[in-house]
């Protein structure tokens, strides 16, 4: 299956590649130009224990690249993840901004059926504002699921 997760910090690249190494093909985007060309090079950004081998070993095998290009990864993936962050706002609520924009973007680039995953950790109902945003500028039809972050 062809997948593409948006966003590779700890949830996005540990999810990425554990989907590269059970086979699938994976594209991973990032819009940090540095981190992507690191893990382009073979460098995991992060620390996950045995994540270096499996993420090593994936991209032996092509399962597992990266890109800074979001046009790309649409194109690319039948199943697009959305792994962003979503950092504490003052009053302590999820800051949905990131996942918000991503998914106002994809609308705009989303050329034929897409399933879009929310995999970031966000409340109670962010998916249909996912799809609201998604919606608003999209030609294509898609649907979005949620799974949640500690869910395996």
């Amino acid at each position: 299956m062809k997948i593409a997760v948006v966003g590779t910090g700890y949830v996005g690249l540990v999810t990425g590649t554990c989907l590269a190494e059970t086979g699938n093909d994976v594209l991973c985007i990032d819009i940090d130009e540095n981190k992507v060309k690191q893990m382009q090079d073979g460098k995991v950004p992060i620390y996950e224990p045995h994540l270096d081998v499996l993420f090593e070993r994936n991209i032996k095998a092509k399962r597992l690249k990266f890109s800074t290009n979001l046009a790309e990864g649409l194109e690319h993936g039948d199943i697009i993840f959305l792994a962003l962050p979503t950092p504490e706002g003052e009053d302590g609520s999820a800051d949905l901004k990131y996942i918000l924009g991503v998914a106002d973007d994809i609308g705009k680039l989303i050329k034929n059926y897409k399933v879009i995953v929310d995999k970031s950790t966000v409340p109670v109902g962010t998916s249909e504002k996912v799809e609201a945003a998604i919606a608003k500028n999209a030609t294509s039809d898609f649907d979005v699921v949620s799974n949640p972050e500690f869910l395996r």
